[in-house]
């Protein structure tokens, strides 16, 4: 059944069925952790796992990983403690038709409910499963609270999709002490803005290099970090599962066929043969196995962006209406002074539905502006592909990325060709801008004459420049 939130609940005191999937094995994380290479490419992660061009001025080489497996989901049973204990599922977003099934909890998972599945087979295996919408606004919200939170332990953050993040632990011994002392720091931090059910299930892993420790926060259990030192890093490896790697699934499916199944198996092929298959990803996957690349934690810059929203007495469901109101938070968002100076290159558009959940969908500009149409077109498009699941209450947007100063390009603009290409024609003869055309008469209002000229050809083969052009008065 579907279900909606409520607005707000106390938080769980305890650690039920819904939250974890611990268990006694030391490699069972292989099924939970190996097939989601995903979070590499998740928000802020673009460049997680690869090498930048220019050198960061501030780096650390020692990593410290804390993940929250299901972060999604475990947000959801915040907000709704009442479904602790039974069978919730949350669905995926982006689909309007066949929906299928994102995140499952353990009591959901027992039945056999799975990832991926459609949500008429989810239903069929457990009868009284609960289905949530998803609500990426709060997810994301959520994400900024804990980075926010975690920079009063280092300014070396660098986020890896929602609910696992990368802190630079660098010269910091002096300041917390011992590296388990820094984990409780870093985890007492989180239970100021996090329940302690959600910190409990936090998975904490420290070693050099992002990789090294997101193997080891992998491998570690509730409540149990795994620390490696660099002496003890290549060990560590040996026996880590070939699916911990952030490359290509593909690769990951084509190495597990060649019966390649451990970190210290793949060390036993030979670069040549592996690039020769791979590409640069064989040589990575070899140099990540080896321990020869430790990739440090660089800071992870974001611009503070421009956030609009619309709200609509009743909710909308019809596309022009939702087209109309896009163009409105267009307008608004560049006419915001934070904007000005600025040409835009990303922009995300999202809505909060009727019933509870959000969606989003976000597209990055093929080249920086700030015209309007050039901003919408794209969010409409995306609109079509991935409409709003349900009616809208809220129509919001946000301009995350920013280019160089837009220049004004469209003041004189013409339809017709320019007066040099023409052989120096009247502008007046092409369709001026009405722009061009109230700026003259504000200007004769003002000082009673139009102070602007054009160029005109006279005598282009004149050895006397002054000869060649001409300066003529411009009143259309």
């Amino acid at each position: 059944m579907a279900r909606s939130r409520a607005s707000a609940q106390s938080v769980p005191t305890h650690q039920g069925p819904g939250w974890a999937h611990d268990h006694g094995t030391d490699n069972d994380w292989l099924n939970t952790a190996a097939a989601d290479t995903s979070w590499a490419s998740g928000p802020g992660a673009g460049t997680v796992f690869q090498p930048t061009a220019v050198r960061a001025s501030v780096e650390s080489r020692r990593a410290l990983c804390l993940w929250l497996p299901t972060f999604e989901l475990r947000l959801e049973l915040v907000r709704s403690p009442e479904l602790d204990s039974t069978s919730v599922a949350l669905l995926s977003s982006g689909e309007s038709t066949r929906r299928t099934i994102w995140q499952v909890s353990e009591r959901a998972h027992e039945a056999g409910v799975r990832s991926g599945q459609l949500v008429s087979q989810a239903v069929a295996l457990c009868t009284s499963l609960t289905l949530l919408e998803p609500d990426p606004a709060h997810y994301d919200a959520a994400v900024d609270t804990m980075l926010e939170v975690l920079t009063e332990l280092t300014p070396v953050i660098e986020p890896a999709g929602r609910g696992r993040v990368f802190l630079g632990m660098d010269g910091l011994e002096r300041l917390f002490g011992a590296p388990n002392r820094q984990i409780d720091r870093a985890l007492s931090l989180l239970l100021q803005v996090f329940p302690a059910p959600l910190v409990a299930a936090t998975r904490a892993g420290m070693a050099p290099g992002k990789f090294g420790a997101w193997v080891a926060a992998a491998s570690a259990r509730s409540g149990r970090p795994v620390i490696i030192p660099e002496p003890r890093l290549l060990s560590f490896f040996t026996a880590c599962p070939i699916g911990s790697l952030p490359v290509d699934p593909l690769i990951i499916q084509r190495l597990e066929r060649l019966g390649v199944q451990t970190l210290g198996e793949l060390r036993r092929l030979p670069e040549p043969a592996l690039v020769a298959q791979f590409g640069e990803d064989g040589r990575n996957a070899l140099a990540w196995a080896t321990a020869g690349r430790i990739d440090p934690v660089r800071p992870w810059h974001r611009p503070r962006p421009i956030r609009v929203s619309l709200d609509f007495p009743n909710p909308i469901g019809l596309t022009e209406t939702l087209h109309s109101a896009l163009d409105r938070l267009v307008e608004r968002s560049l006419a915001r002074p934070a904007r000005r100076g600025r040409s835009v290159t990303g922009v995300r558009m999202g809505a909060h539905l009727e019933g509870g959940g959000s969606w989003f969908v976000e597209t990055v500009l093929r080249e920086p502006t700030s015209d309007r149409e050039r901003i919408s077109a794209p969010l409409r498009a995306k609109m079509a592909i991935t409409p709003p699941p349900h009616a809208v209450e809220t129509l919001l947007l946000e301009l995350t990325e920013f280019g160089a100063p837009s220049t004004q390009t469209q003041l004189f603009d013409r339809k017709n060709e320019g007066g040099r290409t023409t052989g120096g024609l009247d502008l007046g003869q092409g369709d001026v801008p009405l722009s061009l055309i109230d700026a003259i008469k504000d200007l004769k209002l003002r000082i009673g004459h139009s102070p602007l000229y054009r160029v005109v050809e006279v005598d282009p083969w004149s050895r006397i420049p002054e000869r060649r052009h001409a300066l003529l008065s411009f009143d259309p």
